[in-house]
């Protein structure tokens, strides 16, 4: 695929020459959904990251920063090295790793890097709450599923989940903790430089449950019950109770449901989705080698047909 145009002298406004130096180039990075536009940067200074996100961020771009700020003083983040707040634009370090699920595919590293995320994760949720908003998961996520199950095609079996969500709401309402998240760690928002981990993308970040981050990354590896409930306790740094194990098969479940619903969300006529019982889904696993054999591109309404149906056979199985 060409890489996308863009236009240079936009992007060296918004990279100041006393900041950054003379740049010698700028160079497109495909990377995730989220509409921001995200280069590689090279100057004499070194390599850099530049976050273009523009008028998509919208009224949580001031949170965003806060949070982003805040989370790169605590090595959760790259560091910041200069922010236009006018363009909404970011320059960061450049992380010399590689997406984790490089680092995931090797057994010399899994084990160290999945234990190193967790430690990331409650370092993040150690920060400063001060200035930052909370962001309603379930409402979002449910707002989402609501908009899918109203269109033609959308399979009937998980036309059901309203009760689902009733539930989480119903769990959550008994653990009003909340902490500043990332909301969004999936593995491919994880940097692996061969020692630690780093989280990238960080627009849809605020007070949350502290078990969803973790949540949401056991859910994309697929793990099972009890390898998830070891991580919370090493999380947690204490044995979790029966109560934790519920809260956190709930957010498990919202993280599913949250998923499946964007990616359908994405796909323009749900009448090419052709799972119409459960088990007709795809599973995660079978994405995952899919897309590992680059027979499953996200970047495709058929791949994220797949996708998004799997993850909602996960939710619906939990």
């Amino acid at each position: 695929m060409s890489a996308p145009s863009f236009d240079r002298a936009e992007l060296l406004r918004v990279m100041p020459v006393a900041v950054i130096g003379e740049v010698s180039a700028i160079m497109p990075i495909r990377m995730g959904l989220s509409g921001a536009g995200v280069y590689g940067v090279t100057s004499d200074r070194g390599e850099y990251v530049l976050r273009v996100q523009g008028e998509d961020a919208g009224d949580f771009w001031p949170q965003h920063i806060r949070i982003l700020r805040r989370a790169a003083e605590r090595g959760v983040a790259p560091p910041v090295v200069h922010v236009d707040e006018d363009a909404r634009a970011v320059l960061s370090v450049r992380v010399a790793g590689v997406p984790l699920p490089a680092a995931l595919g090797d057994p010399s590293q899994r084990e160290r890097a999945i234990r190193d995320v967790v430690a990331r994760v409650r370092s993040l949720h150690e920060i400063d709450r001060t200035g930052i908003d909370e962001r309603d998961g379930v409402g979002f996520a449910r707002g989402v599923w609501e908009q899918q199950r109203r269109r033609a095609g959308f399979p009937t079996w998980a036309a059901g989940a309203s009760s689902a969500f009733d539930h989480i709401a119903a769990v959550l309402a008994r653990d009003p903790r909340r902490v500043v998240s990332h909301n969004d760690v999936n593995p491919g928002n994880v940097l692996w430089d061969g020692t630690r981990a780093w989280l990238v993308d960080w627009e849809v970040a605020g007070l949350w449950h502290p078990y969803y981050d973790l949540a949401a990354f056991v859910t994309f590896l697929a793990m099972d019950a009890e390898r998830g409930y070891d991580l919370l306790a090493l999380q947690e740094g204490s044995a979790v109770d029966a109560e934790a194990r519920e809260t956190f098969a709930a957010m498990r479940q919202l993280v599913a449901l949250a998923v499946g619903s964007i990616f359908l969300s994405m796909v323009p006529d749900l009448s090419v989705l052709s799972a119409t019982a459960r088990e007709d889904a795809p599973t995660q696993a079978e994405c995952g080698a899919a897309m590992r054999l680059g027979e499953l591109d996200l970047q495709t309404p058929a791949g994220r047909a797949r996708f998004g149906l799997a993850f909602l056979r996960t939710a619906m199985e939990s």
